[in-house]
């Protein structure tokens, strides 16, 4: 997970910053989840329906409940950025739509796209901590679209119509920003942020600061230590919904780009990996291979070309050419 974090990270680092955090929940099959996240990626990456994508990644998690959740990142072209408050409007809504208008768009914000009800009207709602809302709802009316200085815009929200949602009546303060378009093709859960922070691919490979999901057991004297509270704090929970989608194999993540990890290491510190009983032949091949790293620094002596590119960089310009046979090397050829 670590890796795919550095992954991400590089690639928003070469291309510029995250233009949309989008999160995409599915009350249904995984089946069913599966085929509509392929389209809202092919929506996404082909055809450009919120801009030109040059590059995204996104990754898969199960909420508690069974329900399937996708983290989108995508990066657009200069030409499609949310570059002024018009533009954002254009794409993103956080109002509630007319139920005589557009009744089917209506149904689908009441029903997926309305946070709470919270705050002084429901202090004992799971997203309340120490009496304010964790996602900071509700929010304020607005006029009009401004960009905040944390990378998320504060969007237009001004007095309109209420909705009777989850036994309370709620305005425009509890929407979740939604694009229509989206909403109308695929009938979810389809949060769009116009984000340009890197922090969010930290949330989105959160993973890393979480530990492993596992499930503790200590053997004492041949017999099983039964401590039901530590048991159930440690224990790995899957979800139905989860356990078909790793049998079906699905992805868990995905990526527009391939990242090459290139090998950084001390002299003769240089990674060793061996089957057991094999231990000698594979530190006799370890001695007379070249690791890429190694390969860069002769190629440094010979070729002046090489002296004027950093290490990151020699993968555009050179190939690592893998020579079979005995006693092998490994050398960055053009």
């Amino acid at each position: 997970m670590r890796e795919r974090c550095a992954d991400a990270m590089l690639i928003f680092g070469k291309y510029g910053a995250l233009d949309l955090f989008i999160t995409f929940t599915l009350n249904l099959l995984v089946r069913v989840f599966n085929l509509k996240l392929k389209s809202l990626m092919d929506d996404m990456a082909v055809h450009g329906v919120l801009g030109k994508s040059i590059a995204h990644v996104y990754t898969i998690e199960f909420q508690k409940h069974g329900l399937p959740h996708a983290h989108i990142l995508i990066l657009l072209r200069a030409d499609d950025k949310f570059s002024t408050s018009e533009h954002i409007d254009k794409f993103v809504c956080v109002e509630i739509p007319s139920s005589i208008e557009n009744p089917r768009l209506h149904d689908i914000v009441t029903k997926c796209l309305m946070h709470g009800p919270c705050g002084i009207e429901n202090p004992g709602a799971p997203c309340m901590e120490s009496s304010q809302c964790k996602k900071m709802f509700p929010r304020e009316f607005r006029t009009e679209t401004t960009m905040n200085v944390s990378g998320y815009p504060l969007y237009c929200r001004c007095p309109g119509d209420t909705a009777f949602v989850r036994g309370r009546e709620m305005d425009n303060r509890f929407v979740i920003p939604y694009n229509p378009y989206l909403l109308l093709k695929y009938n979810a859960h389809i949060n769009v942020e116009v984000c340009t922070s890197l922090s969010a691919v930290k949330y989105v490979y959160k993973y890393i600061n979480k530990g492993f999901d596992c499930a503790n057991m200590v053997l004492t004297a041949g017999q099983v230590q039964d401590n039901e509270i530590a048991n159930y704090i440690d224990a790995r929970y899957v979800s139905a919904p989860e356990a078909m989608w790793q049998l079906l194999g699905s992805y868990m993540h995905d990526r527009s780009h391939a990242v090459m990890r290139l090998p950084v290491h001390l002299r003769n510190q240089k990674r060793v990996t061996f089957k057991d009983g094999h231990e000698e032949e594979a530190l006799e091949a370890a001695r007379s291979r070249q690791t890429l790293l190694e390969s860069w620094f002769q190629l440094n002596q010979s070729d002046p070309d090489a002296q004027t590119l950093l290490y990151t960089d020699i993968s555009y310009n050179y190939v690592y050419d893998r020579k079979a046979g005995e006693g092998e090397r490994e050398e960055v050829t053009k």
